[in-house]
């Protein structure tokens, strides 16, 4: 039993008079509820628990933050400076280090900072040098906060004081159709021409292929049904989708990154990113008591495994230096 089985998760509240009710918990800094306004009564947006005591052994990763290291990392290893790191390799399957560990941020209770006046929340953790095997004192503050009435911001913060690699994310799980549905029906659109093409230990090749003429181009709404009944080795390969895409460069940042709708509510959720991907997940894995496929998470971070493969963004995060990145996420009603 974990250490940590015998606390209690505290819950944390966000609430627009006439807009997103959000609910978040301490533990994993979790975005554990967006419930939202329509003619129909409030619709519940995330995939959760009734019982916030299961988060403790949530296997899903449900709305948590991700750290130190989203995606896998291959054999749980990188070198930096020189020097090679060993990190936990909690990935049972292939023997790569996952979301940053078994033991991650998401496994963390974290400090509250809450601010009523700003609608804002504010999530802080201390991650001591060689936590799960990562290099350096690291210090991050993830933070909530309503911007408007229908619009949810998540802001990002770090620093070390050696060089690490950093890529943090939320891994929240949509169903906008209000309930454990399969999310076939939802209308996905993706700011983006290239995605990263996966080998079977999951990782990405190292190449970088064009979206064009395949089943990876959501340049257009499309149906996420059509997409998934595709035979196409590379879904077949993760059981759907759960592949990284390379976002189209904007002008200037967040840029709109993603949207997704569904045409049962009327809802549509417009994603906003200051990163240079998003690892788009359809729920492959998801079991009792989520239905396969009833979820779908738009990850915004770094590549997977980008400490040990040249070309992609670069995950260092130089000691002394403030990371900050931006999601914003904003709702609306057709």
């Amino acid at each position: 039993m974990n250490a940590s089985e015998n606390r209690t998760i505290q819950t944390f509240s966000l609430h627009a008079e006439e807009g997103l009710s959000v609910e978040l918990l301490d533990y994993g800094a979790t975005l554990r509820s967006i419930r939202v306004p329509t003619e129909h009564g409030m619709v519940e947006t995330l995939l959760n628990y009734p019982d916030v005591q299961d988060y403790l052994r949530d296997p899903f990763f449900l709305g948590s933050t991700i750290g130190r290291y989203a995606g896998r990392i291959d054999s749980g290893k990188f070198e930096l400076d020189g020097e090679l790191y060993l990190l936990d390799r909690n990935d049972a399957v292939h023997g790569h280090c996952l979301h940053g560990g078994a033991g991650g941020f998401h496994s963390r209770f974290w400090a509250v900072d809450e601010d009523p006046r700003s609608r804002a929340v504010a999530f802080r953790l201390e991650s001591p040098d060689g936590d799960q095997g990562f290099p350096g004192n690291l210090t991050v503050t993830v933070r909530y906060s309503l911007v408007s009435d229908l619009c949810l911001q998540i802001d990002y913060f770090a620093e070390a004081d050696a060089d690490t690699v950093i890529n943090l994310t939320n891994h929240a799980y949509f169903n906008l159709n209000g309930d454990r549905s399969h999310i076939a029906n939802h209308q996905v659109w993706i700011n983006s021409e290239l995605y990263l093409p996966m080998g079977r230990n999951m990782l990405p090749t190292g190449d970088v292929a064009n979206v064009k003429g395949t089943v990876f181009d959501f340049r257009s709404k499309t149906a996420l049904g059509e997409r998934l009944a595709s035979s196409a080795p590379q879904l077949e390969l993760a059981g759907g989708f759960d592949h990284f895409f390379m976002l189209n460069k904007a002008m200037k940042y967040p840029a709109i990154a993603a949207s997704l709708a569904s045409p049962e509510t009327g809802l549509r959720l417009k994603f906003y990113s200051s990163r240079p991907g998003v690892q788009f997940y359809t729920g492959n894995h998801l079991e009792d008591p989520f239905p396969r496929q009833s979820g779908l998470c738009l990850e915004f971070q770094n590549a997977p495994n980008a400490p040990n493969t040249g070309g992609f963004p670069s995950a260092v995060l130089k000691a002394g230096h403030l990371w900050h990145r931006q999601l914003v996420m904003e709702f609306e009603r057709t």
